[in-house]
């Protein structure tokens, strides 16, 4: 299952939040903004047994892009008259989000009551579409053939919900000075994801497999430091996610174990390009399940009994945000 587009959307809350900010006072409050958002895979096999780690087995395993187009509206809410609250604000989002197989339109709320919390919920609908048998916007597991099976466009849609929280933290607000900015951030991330008009229990989104409808969840930690440079922040984050109940899964929630977690380790690099661009990169180690049998492909994963946790050399992922 692909993850790193995602992985990199939501560094937002782990880079941008300590990023230079223009006062309140003299930024507008209306932020357009245009994410651009690439993903490389080497090809590394799945090795049977337990927990183990596997090696890089060839160069290319696929590559995946998305654009984002945001429009974010903020507006003063609550302040205080002191440093902790003088920043309150809720900010409203709409975006659009372009594959090329897929299409999303998306919203999302966030106050902020003091300066190291902020909550937020959002949603997002999409539809796709295939190109290839191999290369899937919208796609259902038929048990049958053992293949994923291409859904009609704008006839199912995949449909997501989720409230988060996110707590911050920043060094250089008791010991000021440009280089004392040792940042850290801790998000948790609750949501529902469904798959409409199939009672397919397993099932696919943007050329990515094996989701289930249910209430699944994303844990964030990122700890970093903030230089006043062209390279303008390095560090380290660590993603956990997946489905709050193996259930969901229906017959496959035993030998597939549906609630399994999977573990995503990142360094990444923050750099201004200019006043209005900033490029992330990270490269993404993961935690995903290994099984007991030799593997197949996508496919065939939810008939297969997983044993432990598979660490490989994921991806590696750029994001490039302009600002309007």
């Amino acid at each position: 299952m692909n993850k790193i587009i995602s992985l990199l959307l939501i560094t937002a809350c782990s880079s941008v939040l300590f990023a230079e900010e223009i006062s309140q006072k003299e930024k507008s409050p209306l932020e357009l903004s245009l994410l651009t958002t690439a993903g490389y895979y080497p090809k590394t096999d799945h090795k049977t047994g337990s927990s183990h780690f596997s090696g890089i087995n060839g160069i290319y395993d696929g590559v995946e892009l998305v654009t984002e187009f945001d429009a974010t509206y903020t507006m003063p809410f609550l302040n205080g008259s002191d440093e902790l609250t003088a920043d309150n604000h809720l900010a409203f989002k709409l975006g659009l989000e372009l594959s090329p197989v897929t299409v999303a339109p998306l919203a999302s709320v966030t106050f902020s009551p003091i300066a190291f919390l902020e909550f937020s919920i959002g949603g997002t609908i999409g539809t796709g579409w295939g190109l290839t048998d191999d290369i899937q916007g919208l796609a259902k597991l038929d048990e049958s053939k053992t293949k994923y099976k291409d859904l009609t466009p704008f006839a199912h849609w995949y449909l997501y919900t989720w409230a988060s929280a996110c707590f911050m933290f920043d060094l250089a607000a008791i010991w000021e000075g440009e280089w004392h900015h040792i940042v850290t951030t801790a998000t948790y991330k609750a949501g529902y994801q469904k798959m409409t008009g199939t009672k397919a229990t397993v099932w696919g989104w943007r050329n990515s497999y094996g989701f289930a409808n249910g209430w699944v969840y994303e844990q964030e930690y990122f700890l970093g430091y903030q230089m006043p440079l062209k390279v303008s922040m390095a560090g380290i984050g660590a993603s956990l996610w997946g489905n709050y109940q193996s259930s969901d899964y229906g017959k496959f929630s035993s030998n597939y174990e549906g609630d399994f977690m999977t573990i995503d380790i990142w360094p990444m690099v923050e750099v201004k390009l200019s006043d209005k661009d900033l490029l992330y990169v990270l490269a993404d180690f993961r935690a995903r399940r290994s099984f007991l049998e030799k593997y197949d492909d996508d496919a065939h994963e939810p008939f297969m009994t997983t044993t432990g946790r598979e660490w490989l050399f994921y991806a590696i992922g750029a994001q490039w945000k302009h600002t309007f």
